[in-house]
């Protein structure tokens, strides 16, 4: 493998970015979680490495733990097996969910860990304020209506 040029490293860090995010974003819908939580693991997940550098942790295993602590935070809790399996079938969508071995519990303990890591990184600080938690599901068509008629008309 040929050596990376510095103007090549932030395009294939960007581009691990967006895959990640899109894994969180893909397994959080197949988990059934809200876009709140969704949303608050992607945050958990870029704040993360805006902290630690990409190269220090694997980007998938910091996305499962933000994930999990997302569901705790938003309180959507979901269970490490459930997003074990959903993201390995991710990667490998033919494959039977895993058996309680040896490797799912070193998979388990490692997101367990990893969450407490990504707690200490981010300083417990994991609320977050999301732009789009405005648009709640309690509006109705005409109060949309007028809000997006006014930004139109601006």
């Amino acid at each position: 493998m040929e050596p990376v040029g510095p103007g090549e490293q932030p395009v294939l860090e960007a581009r691990v970015h967006f895959r990640v995010s899109r894994l969180i974003m893909e397994a959080g819908i197949k988990l059934r979680m809200h876009y709140i939580p969704i949303a608050t693991a992607c945050t958990m997940y870029h704040k993360f490495f805006c902290e630690i550098s990409l190269d220090a942790y694997d980007p998938y295993l910091v996305a499962m733990s933000s994930l999990y602590l997302a569901g705790k935070v938003e309180e959507q809790h979901l269970r490490t097996r459930d997003i074990i399996n959903v993201s390995i079938r991710y990667f490998h969508p033919s494959s039977e969910p895993l058996e309680l071995d040896a490797r799912f519990w070193e998979l388990r303990d490692s997101i367990v860990q990893c969450e407490l890591l990504v707690l200490h990184v981010l300083r417990f600080q994991v609320n977050f304020q999301h732009p789009h938690k405005v648009f709640s599901d309690d509006l109705i068509k005409p109060i949309i209506d007028s809000i997006v008629s006014d930004l139109i008309q601006i």
